[in-house]
């Protein structure tokens, strides 16, 4: 063989050539110093490497433990509460409602008792000076008391809908602080 072996000497050494192969590096090796030196610099880093042992390796439980023991410390819970508070017209949407409904009611009661007195004393007796239009949309009590219920559904829905909102946000902050997201 004129061309050096170079590139066969490490699977000459492994024993992974095949039985063709193998002749005509031995044959090669025979002739060739310089593919002897090689093949002996293989074999002084194989003996080298079966003499020194591995290192212990750390079990991937024990490493995890160990980096998590080296992180700063912080409190989830507070970093949450102050990083994404409620938005403060959140907060205020039970109080608005609250007002709203009470400001309906209380025009509905006074609308009520004009309505009641009209009948009592007559027909628009006019006893607050013509205050309720006879062509209104509330002029008879059942037409009263179908504008308090439909009143009443929607305020159950706008607060329904808040007090939905408020326990989505509660469940999603107390399952980031829980769940130990950082």
């Amino acid at each position: 063989m004129t061309s050096h072996v170079l590139e066969w000497l490490a699977a000459y050494h492994d024993g992974e050539l095949t039985p063709n192969r193998q002749r005509q590096v031995e044959e090669h090796l025979q002739g060739c110093p310089a593919c002897r030196a090689e093949l002996d610099a293989i074999d002084g880093l194989s003996s080298l490497l079966k003499a020194d042992s591995a290192p212990h390796l750390t079990p991937p439980q024990r490493f995890a433990a160990q980096v998590a023991l080296q992180l700063p410390r912080s409190s989830p819970p507070q970093a949450r509460r102050n990083a994404d508070p409620l938005p403060r017209w959140a907060l205020s949407a039970p109080l608005i409602l609250i007002v709203a409904w009470a400001f309906f009611q209380s025009a509905l009661w006074l609308t009520s008792f004009i309505l009641t007195a009209d009948w009592i004393v007559g027909q628009r007796a006019m006893l607050f000076g013509g205050w309720l239009a006879s062509e209104s949309l509330l002029e008879t009590i059942g037409d009263l008391q179908l504008f308090n219920i439909i009143l009443l559904i929607g305020t159950t829905a706008l607060w329904a809908t808040w007090m939905a909102f408020w326990w989505t946000w509660k469940q999603n902050l107390e399952s980031y602080t829980k769940g130990g997201v950082i």
